[in-house]
């Protein structure tokens, strides 16, 4: 892959990856899906996450998403591959199942907020955090690039 290519796709995801965050209730999880697709679309990226997930065990139901007094919390785990792979995990459940963001959101206590600043909260809370990684690997592997010619 040249440089120019993984530009184009850090763009793309850039792009891809806003639109997810900024989602609102009328778009319920469309844009989460469409982050997923992306990501599982480009071998790069996919390539990045399996190389992570696959020195994980973490089972995300029982150490990212903690139930408690009826409100979910996140819980961070502190191993990368950790993180990527409950991250990642949960992003599958919750595409697959297409679960309702609204109701997902809504699980997590924020106190009186309005709807579509509740479901940016638990996007950010959530899958921020994917979103860095992939950033942070794409600018590596362009600076390696780079570094190269």
């Amino acid at each position: 892959m040249d440089l120019r290519e993984l530009r184009k796709i850090s763009f793309e995801f850039r792009r891809i990856s806003s639109d997810m965050l900024n989602s609102i209730s009328d778009d319920n999880n469309a844009y989460l899906i469409k982050f997923r697709n992306f990501i599982d679309d480009t071998k790069i990226i996919k390539d990045y996450i399996d190389s992570k997930v696959k020195y994980s065990t973490i089972d995300w139901s029982k150490s990212f998403i903690e139930e408690d007094c009826g409100f979910k919390s996140v819980i961070t785990p502190t191993n990368q591959n950790d993180h990527i792979k409950a991250m990642y995990d949960y992003l599958l459940v919750m595409t697959d199942r297409n679960k309702s963001l609204n109701g997902e959101a809504f699980d997590f206590h924020l106190g009186r907020c309005k709807v579509n600043e509740r479901i940016q909260f638990y996007l950010n809370r959530v899958f921020l955090p994917l979103v860095h990684y992939i950033n942070d690997f794409l600018i590596e592997e362009m600076l390696s690039l780079d570094e190269k010619k």
